[in-house]
């Protein structure tokens, strides 16, 4: 049964509630809505009025939500979006859309990823910009100020807030010069061993939570020589190419084919591929594509989401989906 309440309740109250917790300022929210600041005071008060609980004060950083609106605020974003889903989102169009997405990427991805979300969308939605910058420490913050709307990292610690999905990993290839001495020979763990190793890497992890090869070397007491490390792919592919050294990385980004004339992959020795089936890896966190729950609403974002996810996943390969960083994948050799 519908309350009396209900029925006096204004929905657009709670779509502001949901902009002011999100924002913790009024200047700010104000301008999301397209409203004046008075115009959004009289809606605040109708908000307390509502409740019955102040909702925010004041402070020199801007509004602090009290435990009810930090309550509320658990809540809020799954009820709004279920109302969006039930007015439904038929006026969106990918052709005639206009908008800019703006992608956190580490290096490594953004090799996979880009020549075929770009190709995809000057297809289907010319009228989409794509801004990308590397991943920042303090990127959650970048998602919730809306500075991002996509992140792709390792989601060791997200907050509430932040909607991580994980991206489907895919079985690691160790990578070497066109006429390596390796080239045209099957592998062996010895092979692997017997030559210096590039490391990629992304910034702000743990040593725990770096490379799974060699965690899983060292869990045999052997090890590699690592001669450089790196978060730049296209720096490592460089190095690869003047030198007889090694890099163990994900497989994804051979399918757009800039490197395929100057390096070549082989399948990781099969000694090593049974010792990491054998080792303990639980501890590593998901690379996973992040979101603001301030998205979840739009149908735009909602679209971009599952052409990230698309192309996130090469179509023909192995994956292994929602598990942790494989060997070496995405960004982490």
């Amino acid at each position: 049964m519908i309350s009396r309440k209900l029925i006096r309740t204004d929905l657009n109250l709670l779509v502001a509630l949901q902009i002011l917790l999100e924002e913790r300022n009024v200047t700010r929210a104000s301008e999301r809505l397209s409203v004046s600041q008075p115009a959004l005071s009289k809606t605040l008060q109708k908000l307390r009025d509502a409740f019955e609980d102040e909702l925010f004060t004041r402070s020199a950083h801007g509004l602090v939500p009290t435990p009810r609106a930090e309550e509320l605020a658990r809540e809020l974003p799954s009820l709004l979006e279920k109302v969006d889903q039930v007015l439904g989102n038929d006026g969106f169009d990918p052709v005639t859309f206009t908008g800019c997405f703006k992608l956190l990427l580490p290096p490594i991805l953004s090799e996979a990823l880009l020549p075929g979300l770009m190709a995809e969308l000057s297809e289907a939605a010319p009228g989409v910009q794509i801004l990308t910058a590397e991943v920042a420490p303090n990127y959650q913050e970048q998602l919730k100020k809306g500075e991002a709307d996509f992140a792709a990292f390792v989601a060791l610690d997200t907050e509430r807030d932040i909607l991580a999905e994980p991206i489907a990993t895919i079985a690691p290839r160790c990578y070497m010069r066109t006429g390596h001495p390796l080239e045209q020979k099957e592998m062996s763990l010895q092979d692997f061993l017997a030559y210096p190793h590039l490391r990629l890497y992304l910034p702000g992890l743990t040593r725990e939570n770096t490379s799974m090869v060699d965690d899983v070397l060292g869990q045999y007491g052997v090890h590699r020589t690592i001669s450089l490390e790196t978060t730049q792919f296209a720096a490592a592919v460089g190095v690869l190419c003047r030198t007889d050294s090694l890099l163990v990385a994900n497989a994804s980004f051979e399918a757009g084919g800039l490197y395929r004339e100057r390096i070549t992959g082989h399948d990781i020795p099969a000694e090593l591929q049974r010792m990491i089936r054998n080792s303990q890896s639980g501890h590593r966190g998901k690379m996973s594509l992040m979101r603001h729950t301030r998205t979840s609403r739009s149908a735009p974002h909602q679209w971009m989401r599952s052409l990230l996810m698309k192309h996130l996943s090469v179509p023909g390969e192995t994956v292994e989906r929602a598990g942790p960083l494989s060997a070496d994948v995405v960004a982490i050799s």
